[in-house]
């Protein structure tokens, strides 16, 4: 969930990041928008590393079918 909320916030960072690219090419740039846009980036960024570390945690759901499965592949070696 936090990691679909990271990936949120880099999309909208980077679109913000755009749109300062394109106000910056009519000489209308306005700071607080470069600022905005890798400041929510950089969250978005942070979000997702921690849900990857989360993601990486096995799930304890189902834990004796896989032990049976296991054992039941090194049986068949």
């Amino acid at each position: 969930m936090i990691g679909r909320l990271g990936t949120a916030l880099i999309l909208i960072g980077l679109i913000t990041l755009v749109v300062f690219l394109l106000t910056a090419q009519v000489q209308e740039a306005d700071l607080t928008i470069l600022l905005f846009g890798a400041g929510v980036s950089l969250f978005g960024l942070l979000f997702r590393r921690q849900g990857a570390k989360r993601a990486k945690r096995q799930s304890t759901r189902f834990q004796l079918l896989r032990r049976l499965k296991d054992s039941g592949d090194e049986l068949g070696e």
